[in-house]
């Protein structure tokens, strides 16, 4: 073995170690190989016991799939999320509104903020949304169907690809992996790039919703432009190129004030 693909490796088993999970695109980009040569890296390393591999990527050997993944996204910036998700409810969400809320820890803190709307449909692809979903009867929820992974607890593939052409007009609140100037929203995950890219295709308005950490710092696979966005809620006030040219594209900019 070359002193790349041990350099590669143990950047594989860091990331598991310190952030929970690493995902194949990242890797590959990072070092500039083909995804099927981090994949023999990853089999090479899961062999080893070192590490669990998943569906794009890999994750902690020592812990199930649910809790290395999802429990380290719910966690990571958990004040900034809250305080995204009390920003959506209270400037974008109105009574008997329709809304899609991707799967992913930023939108899981606004559905406390939706106890107090009336009459909404709340369209998701997740099971983990679903948990807290599950306990609002007042609003109708639509769970799209599909692939199940339980690594992020989420639901994607053709089939649900196929369900949410059938719906339009709806409100849709996407976190992305990353958002930047030149990019738009991009995202590291093949299949939730893909269907992501369906939802915009049908939404009535598209909300980015994410913390100052995903701005300038875009993700393999591109999403879609800036120009289709109508507003980006952050947790901070973002940096004077981005008032400009949120003023420009008149997408609406929404932040703690004060």
């Amino acid at each position: 073995m070359g002193l790349s693909a041990e350099t590669r490796r143990q950047y594989i088993v860091d990331q598991v170690r310190t952030v929970g999970r690493v995902e194949v695109p990242h890797v590959a980009e990072r070092f500039l190989v083909t995804e099927v040569t981090v994949r023999r890296d990853l089999a090479v390393l899961a062999n080893k016991g070192l590490l669990q591999k998943t569906y794009g990527g890999a994750i902690s050997a020592a812990a199930p799939e649910y809790d290395a993944a999802v429990r380290y996204r719910q966690t990571r910036n958990l004040q900034a999320k809250k305080i995204i998700g009390r920003l959506v409810a209270e400037n974008l969400v109105e009574d008997g509104d329709v809304i899609y809320l991707e799967a992913g820890s930023t939108c899981y803190e606004i559905i406390p903020h939706l106890a107090g709307q009336r009459n909404l449909t709340v369209i998701v692809n997740s099971l983990y949304l679903m948990t807290r979903l599950g306990q609002m009867p007042q609003h109708k929820i639509v769970l799209i169907g599909g692939q199940y992974r339980p690594d992020r607890m989420d639901i994607t593939g053709a089939i649900s690809e196929l369900v949410i052409g059938q719906l339009g007009g709806f409100k849709a609140f996407t976190s992305a992996d990353d958002i930047s100037l030149t990019g738009g929203i991009s995202g590291a995950d093949v299949a939730t790039v893909t269907f992501t890219r369906r939802v915009l295709e049908r939404a009535a308005k598209v909300f980015f919703v994410g913390d100052h950490t995903k701005f300038d710092n875009p993700a393999l696979y591109r999403i879609a432009d800036l120009d289709r966005l109508d507003g980006i809620v952050t947790d901070r006030q973002p940096s004077p190129q981005w008032r400009q040219t949120a003023e420009q594209k008149q997408i609406r900019l929404i932040y703690p004030m004060g």
